[in-house]
């Protein structure tokens, strides 16, 4: 495989994952606070990475979708 192929099928996986990862940690997991915000980070960092190697927008724009997802994870004390 070339290395387009591979970019194309890395920037895939992650806008799926990205989305699948976005719904569950901010609809699903309510009780634990931790497994929804590693839900929404882990993804994030991913994007970072990949954002990094190949310097293409897609995953700078997954990475701010994700960005806008963690004020509404972050644990609080009253919960």
């Amino acid at each position: 495989m070339n290395n387009e192929t591979i970019q194309f099928l890395l920037t895939t996986v992650m806008e799926i994952g990205t989305l699948v990862c976005a719904y569950l940690g901010l609809r699903l997991f309510k009780k634990n606070q931790w497994l929804r915000l590693a839900l929404i980070v882990v993804p994030l960092l991913a994007n970072g990475i990949l954002y990094l190697i190949y310097r293409t927008t897609p995953f700078f724009y997954l990475g701010v979708i994700l960005l806008l997802c963690i004020p509404f994870v972050w644990p609080r004390k009253s919960a």
